[in-house]
């Protein structure tokens, strides 16, 4: 290997390659961690404040592949895959909440970051949140999307119905695509970028997402809860909305407001609840901003 795939943590592997929107100065690699996850991540290498990327529930890193694009940062950067989730490795025991929170404190640790900022969207907003919370210290700032904390009881039963009509899997991309939630903002490019790194082709020939199915459900169960009394944020924080979001209603953003009184407040127009790919140019610009404003983004 040259010295700048030396330089890179983690391990290669034979997975789902770097593609448009992203170039070649991005890497995609594994790593092993002291939980026993073994998580696939993108990176790229760079100088300054290092920039966590937490993605949502059931869906995979790439979906902040056009967000990366458009904000083309000089800091390092890292995107994982949670815990059965995307190209990370399953565990025979389902991966909760907790469990995620803790794969990315030793990621971090792993990675040699004493200081990081955190952007995070829906699942990947809520542990930002518990993030900060328990590395004070380290966490520097934080730009959260959709947080969701205390989801309503008819999100969870939808997203019950639609974790187990999926299950039966789809002998077509235009089927896994009709079958994708909150899509209607979505470009085709966005589309298809979509289809090409969330799916797999499974023995019977089926197309399936790629996630472990208890996991998935077990964070969402876990997301149900109240868990404010665990988020304690005092550090400098963007919280923004999707516009149409149908997740995450208006009563929860003041909620979020309430418990984080300093945060700036910001809705990422036209978007429902898949931020980053409903509008990622405008994601990119909000998060670009509050980065930049706290002297963390690096050009």
């Amino acid at each position: 290997m040259d010295s700048q795939t030396d330089a890179l943590p983690g391990r290669a592997f034979d997975g789902l390659p770097v593609r448009a929107p992203l170039d070649a100065s991005w890497a995609m690699r594994r790593i092993r961690l002291s939980t026993g996850a073994d998580l696939a991540f993108t990176w790229r290498n760079g100088t300054g404040m290092p920039l966590l990327f937490l993605t949502a529930n059931r869906t995979t890193r790439r979906i902040f592949d056009f967000v990366l694009a458009a904000l083309d940062p000089a800091n390092p950067v890292c995107v994982p895959d949670y815990r059965g989730l995307g190209e990370s490795a399953d565990l025979p025991a389902a991966a909760d909440l907790d469990d995620h929170l803790d794969d990315i404190e030793d990621l971090c640790d792993a990675l040699g970051w004493e200081e990081f900022a955190v952007i995070g969207q829906a699942t990947g907003a809520t542990l930002a949140l518990m993030l900060a919370t328990r590395l004070p210290d380290r966490v520097v700032a934080l730009a959260a999307g959709d947080a969701a904390v205390s989801l309503r009881a008819d999100v969870f039963d939808l997203f019950l119905q639609q974790v187990e009509r999926h299950e039966r899997g789809f002998a077509t991309r235009e089927d896994a695509l009709a079958e994708t939630p909150f899509r209607a903002e979505w470009s085709d490019a966005v589309a298809a970028q979509w289809l090409d790194t969330a799916l797999r082709r499974d023995a019977d020939g089926r197309l399936r997402w790629r996630y472990h199915t208890p996991s998935i459900v077990a964070t969402q169960r876990a997301l149900t809860e109240d868990l404010w009394p665990r988020i304690r944020v005092r550090l400098p924080t963007l919280l923004f909305h999707g516009e149409h979001c149908t997740v995450i209603d208006a009563e929860a953003m003041r909620t979020a407001r309430r418990n984080i009184p300093q945060a700036r407040f910001a809705t990422l127009a036209g978007a429902n609840h898949r931020l980053t790919q409903d509008a990622p140019g405008e994601f990119a610009r909000l998060v670009g901003g509050f980065l930049a404003e706290e002297g963390f983004l690096a050009r």
